[in-house]
């Protein structure tokens, strides 16, 4: 605490607060990741086999997703050796062994976690490039009904069964992509808990500590440029890598509802068609109705936009209380 308060000769001790309980729940969230990566292991193992059938079943769903795992990886990366290098920057001066250990354990421990959650985006970036190949699979399958001539009586039959046993295969691979999204989210659900109340501290920590630095100048004074110019890429990169995340998710879901738009054009169809194909098609939609595609975690948090939207009101919310009583006692 001396060297901060040699770094922020203005700072308060809400400073510190705010600084001392962002650091302990920190090190907090990366031990509950490590002992429930730890404590399912058995279940990761398996997790991993069955994304590694997946990738080697569909090479090419890869190609969907290989700019956004890029860019993931980019973010994450500069985000942490700017904070890396800013921490060390600003503490040359006071630069100790046992405060670059320090440093260095805590940057370490941001990594772990920052590496847990790359692996869950991974995975779920693997299944949003299936259902991309699956939604254009389905929607071939729907021009070539429009297409179909009854008249055709031979012909007719032979192609709808061909395509009800495609259809069958789509269906049957949607199925244990779902299957395999809820493993995914129940074998991460600590780790991504983990996640989410780090960027929620760290989000309200930020914001207060902008507001601080145009309420108390002068703590800024002594800041080299560099620091300040690396602070703002902390933030655009920062919550660039946290959109990523969560853009990875919604666009699953988006992906999920444009099969079920898709299946729904089957209302357009001609009457006449296959029994067998017609029952195909019935039995898709039940089984997607019955089975709606959903991310929850702990059975009760659901990842959506309505989530998203009111955990930043709730984030914005608690920012303005903190800089509010800033405001009133300091």
């Amino acid at each position: 605490m001396r060297w901060m308060s040699s770094i922020w000769t203005k700072a308060n001790l809400l400073h510190e607060y705010v600084f001392m309980i962002l650091s302990v729940f920190r090190i907090v969230c990366v031990l509950l990741a490590l002992v429930s990566r730890w404590l399912t292991r058995r279940r990761f193992v398996r997790l991993f086999n069955s994304f590694r059938r997946l990738f080697l079943s569909n090479p090419e769903a890869i190609q969907y997703c290989r700019r956004g795992m890029a860019f993931k990886c980019f973010c994450g990366t500069v985000t942490e050796l700017v904070q890396l290098f800013m921490a060390l920057i600003m503490v040359k001066k006071y630069l100790t062994f046992t405060l670059a250990l320090g440093i260095w354990a805590i940057m370490t421990l941001t990594a772990i976690i920052n590496v847990i959650i790359t692996q869950y985006y991974i995975a779920m970036a693997n299944i949003r490039g299936s259902y991309v190949l699956l939604n254009k699979e389905l929607q071939e399958i729907m021009v070539e009904v429009r297409a179909l001539e009854p008249s055709r009586r031979g012909v007719f039959v032979t192609k709808c069964c061909s395509l009800a046993d495609r259809l069958d295969e789509i269906a049957g691979s949607q199925s244990e992509l779902q299957a395999l999204a809820d493993r995914l989210s129940k074998t991460f659900e600590v780790q991504v808990f983990c996640m989410v109340l780090d960027f929620y501290l760290n989000s309200v920590a930020n914001f207060y500590m902008v507001f601080s630095a145009g309420k108390y100048t002068n703590m800024t004074q002594e800041w080299p440029d560099i620091v300040l110019v690396m602070g703002a890429a902390f933030f655009v990169f920062y919550y660039l890598d946290n959109w990523i995340s969560l853009y990875n998710v919604l666009d699953l879901l988006d992906l999920h509802a444009e099969m079920v738009k898709i299946l729904d054009q089957r209302t357009l169809f001609l009457p006449g068609l296959d029994n067998r194909l017609e029952a195909t098609f019935e039995r898709f939609v039940l089984n997607l109705a019955r089975n709606p595609f959903r991310i929850r975690f702990f059975g009760v948090f659901e990842a959506n936009r309505f989530t998203s939207f009111a955990m930043g009101n709730s984030l914005l919310a608690n920012s303005i209380f903190l800089i509010q009583y800033d405001m009133e006692n300091f």
